[in-house]
């Protein structure tokens, strides 16, 4: 069965000067066949007729099947049925034989996904054997925009131009239908949104070697049914190709990350292989610059990791790789160095949630990490989750109100002063705090006399109501108010 709109979106392409009065577009229809006169009910089929044949129908209501009408019928007949209006000059035979190979087509694409599927060859071939069919690139992204999966098995990807021009977010595309991307009539792309377990994916075809024609978004919303199932299989062959299998102890991190197997079979298997709730764990996100996350890419960074930082355990999670390391506080230092010497020969980014003990708050830890990765450009590389917990703490308070309503009243009127007169308290408050409040030091960082720094402190107190000396003043709503006032100024 194919929907009405389907088979009419079909025929423009061979008709472009199509015309019809299909009411119900959603409707499915069966395989075509040809008018019969003495057939009073056809069903939920496609029916050839010409002109003079469908307008002896006029006293039958009849809202299941979509006439492929040769010629045009009379208005009643196009207000009473769903008719695609073909041209006079078509012959009927050819009408029926171009729709069953439309048929014949979508059945035999279906049957070969479904077999790759069931064979079990993994995401990668059942993305091939669909990209040979929509004759278009066809990838797979994770929630962060990594390809995991292409239908090209060269080591070309998209780039993050030619993915990042297409609106992904969450709020644009409804998990489990298929959106038009650009054009409705001539989409630039197809889109729709899988989950697998907490995991997202994105699957996208883009129309970069022939249009999009109406049959492909049969082909691709058969396509993302059959993922939806080996995805929850795990069917992204990942650690094929790694230097060191995966282990015992890294199977038990994965399950206490996403909580979904015993809790005390996981600690029971680490504390045999000397891993102990009394010792310090970091725990790091990687991803590559490229957005490459295919298994090949992903087993090399899982060793990359695995080598660079001994005893380390390293394992794809979706969206990022994840590396568990034993580590102290007075060694975060010499971490950061190594994690940057990797990152400054290599493609990859990473975050760190410092170390703490045990296995507690293992999914929390990550979160962290992953925050710290958002940021990780601005940090040569690497962040900690405590270069960015002011960031963070600012986003998460302007989550629920303007920014104007979260600053201090006062830092907001110094900002807009600075703006208005071109004077620099702002810049003074900010160096003043960012000296833990020294005088001497903020105003040779200033280039001024301590004398005239004071000045400007007392300016500040009685102009705008700020006293930075006061014992009393919420440092962190002052800290946050201080970066928004330079957002907003």
């Amino acid at each position: 069965m194919i929907q009405k709109e389907f088979i009419r979106n079909e025929l423009r392409y061979r008709y472009p000067d199509l015309t019809d009065s299909i009411h119900f577009p959603q409707q499915s229809v069966g395989r075509p066949l040809l008018f019969e006169a003495n057939m009073k009910k056809f069903g939920s089929r496609i029916v050839v007729v010409s002109a003079r044949e469908i307008n002896t129908l006029r006293e039958t209501r009849q809202s299941e099947p979509l006439f492929l009408c040769i010629g045009t019928p009379e208005s009643e007949i196009l207000r009473q049925f769903d008719v695609c209006v073909l041209p006079d000059f078509e012959q009927s035979g050819a009408v029926l034989n171009f729709i069953q190979r439309l048929f014949d087509r979508l059945d035999d694409w279906t049957q070969s996904l479904r077999q790759a599927a069931e064979a079990g060859e993994g995401v990668e071939e059942l993305l091939f054997r669909a990209g040979e069919m929509l004759q278009n690139p066809v990838v797979l992204l994770d929630e962060r925009g990594h390809v995991v999966a292409q239908s090209d098995n060269t080591t070309t990807i998209p780039n993050g131009v030619q993915i990042g021009q297409y609106n992904l977010s969450e709020s644009s595309i409804e998990a489990g239908l298929v959106r038009k991307l650009g054009n409705a009539d001539a989409p630039d792309a197809l889109a729709t949104r899988l989950q697998s377990g907490a995991a997202a994916y994105t699957l996208l075809c883009t129309a970069s070697e022939r249009p999009l024609y109406a049959s492909d978004e049969i082909v691709f919303e058969s396509l993302a049914g059959f993922l939806r199932l080996m995805l929850s299989e795990r069917a992204i062959r990942l650690g094929t190709q790694r230097t060191h299998r995966e282990s015992v102890a890294t199977e038990s991190f994965r399950s206490l990350i996403l909580q979904d197997g015993s809790e005390k079979i996981a600690l029971d298997a680490l504390h045999k292989l000397g891993w102990v709730d009394t010792d310090e764990y970091a725990i790091l996100a990687a991803e590559p610059e490229n957005g490459d996350l295919r298994p090949a890419q992903a087993d090399a960074i899982c060793d990359q990791l695995e080598s660079v930082l001994e005893g380390s355990y390293a394992f794809p999670l979706s969206p990022v790789i994840v590396a568990i390391m034993k580590t102290e506080l007075l060694t975060s230092d010499a971490l950061m160095q190594r994690l940057h010497a990797l990152t400054a020969s290599t493609s990859l980014r990473i975050g760190v949630c410092e170390a703490y003990s045990g296995f507690t708050l293992l999914p929390h830890r990550l979160e962290q990490a992953k925050l710290a990765l958002n940021s990780a450009s601005s940090f040569d590389g690497v962040a900690r989750y405590a270069d960015v917990f002011e960031s963070e703490l600012a986003s998460q308070a302007i989550a629920r109100f303007p920014k104007e309503l979260v600053c201090m009243r006062s830092v907001l009127a110094l900002a807009r002063y600075d703006r208005a007169h071109e004077t620099n308290y702002l810049y003074t408050a900010e160096q003043y705090v960012k000296n833990r409040f020294n005088a001497v030091r903020t105003a040779g960082e200033l280039f001024i006399h301590r004398s005239t720094f004071l000045y400007r402190l007392e300016r500040i107190k009685a102009q705008f109501g700020l006293d930075l000396d006061d014992k009393n003043l919420p440092l962190l709503h002052l800290l946050l108010s201080l970066r928004i006032a330079r957002e907003i100024s």
